[in-house]
């Protein structure tokens, strides 16, 4: 459903760096000795994490459908409404999901892996708030509900998911960025004050909507090392900043970079580098950071200078309760619920990890 800038494309680049690593354990950068639970199976390629009043929302991007549209240089997308947000909670012992709204537009591959659809997903004061992907008319798809929520922020209440604004005509009014005109929202981050900030992956920039729905240009992020920015993960930082991160890395050459941006005025305030493609972001209330690298396979813990990775397979969105600390990271992010083929290897479904001690 989308080409160059989405993490179904760049992860077809990198599968062999990371179909082999390992499910759990510490790795470079510092020593940890975590604990790590899963807690909820069984997700189709869940992204975003968002954590709120004691549970945790996962955005499932889906596992597509029968539909194929079109053969690219990574395979058909094959098309359904299949992508879904669940919820996760601890009740009677025992942890349990279930899909507060599903039957949402989603686009895989053949199998099922590699989805895109809803990305993204933000709980706060018990709203929850979702993005999905944007396609072009001229892929083919349906445009009728519910295909109409392509490219747009939602709001989830009662089960069901209603367009809230649309994200994706800021891309196609403005084109920000200036280079070519495409827009994927990523990532969701509602804010105390009502407002929501969504990552644009393809726009690479920052669109700010209003508690009104109103959409516009925030925060454009510049090329760098020959290569767009490409925002994918968003966190609000206990020091009132916005943090962002980017899919611009590479395994071999870490140079993604988690930018720090002013949330009122949109303007960048600097940046952390030396990560490899990022896919998910939480800030602690110490303020330590925490980033997921896609296909590096590993967490990374930033607190002060130190840096201390956990592996997690394909980590996805990351969030971290505020309550306890304890931190929570989609993984097997790129596999539907009946794992993907890589390396001639079947992987397991997606889960979401509960890592303690980290």
């Amino acid at each position: 459903m989308r080409k160059r800038t989405s993490l179904v494309v760049a992860t077809g680049v990198a599968l062999a760096a990371t179909a082999g690593i390992a499910p759990a354990g510490a790795s470079g950068g510092g020593e940890s000795r975590p604990v790590v639970r899963v807690i909820a199976s069984g997700l189709d390629n869940p992204r975003q994490l968002s954590y709120d009043q004691g549970r945790l929302y996962v955005a499932e991007a889906g596992r597509g459908g029968k539909k194929c549209i079109g053969q690219g240089p990574e395979g058909e997308t094959c098309v359904g409404l299949t992508s879904a947000i669940t919820k996760i909670y601890w009740d009677g012992g025992a942890w349990k999901h279930h899909r507060v709204v599903k039957g949402l537009p989603s686009g895989a591959a053949p199998d099922g892996g590699f989805a895109t659809g809803v990305d993204g997903v933000s709980a706060l004061y018990g709203e929850v708030w979702a993005v999905e992907t944007f396609v072009p008319p001229e892929a083919g798809v349906p445009t009728t509900p519910p295909w109409n929520t392509l490219g747009k922020l939602l709001r989830v209440n009662h089960g069901k998911a209603k367009i809230a604004a649309d994200v994706s005509a800021v891309e196609l009014k403005y084109n920000p960025h200036k280079a070519n005109l495409e827009s994927n929202p990523y990532a969701v981050l509602a804010l105390p004050d009502g407002r929501k900030i969504v990552a644009d992956a393809a726009g690479n920039d920052l669109v700010e909507i209003s508690k009104s729905g109103k959409a516009r240009p925030f925060t454009v992020f510049p090329d760098h090392n020959g290569r767009e920015s490409v925002p994918t993960s968003l966190a609000l930082g206990h020091d009132g900043k916005l943090y962002v991160g980017e899919l611009n890395g590479l395994t071999e050459k870490p140079t993604a970079r988690v930018w720090r941006v002013d949330p009122w005025t949109g303007k960048i305030l600097g940046w952390k580098s030396g990560f490899g493609p990022i896919s998910g972001l939480a800030v602690n209330g110490s303020g330590d950071l925490y980033v997921s690298q896609l296909f590096n396979g590993v967490v990374t813990k930033v607190s002060g200078g130190k840096r201390t990775n956990v592996k997690v397979p394909f980590p996805a969105g990351v969030t971290v309760d505020p309550y306890d600390g304890k931190v929570y990271v989609s993984a097997w992010s790129v596999a539907d619920r009946d794992g993907t083929v890589m390396e001639g290897k079947k992987t397991p479904g997606g889960q979401v990890w509960k890592i303690l001690g980290f």
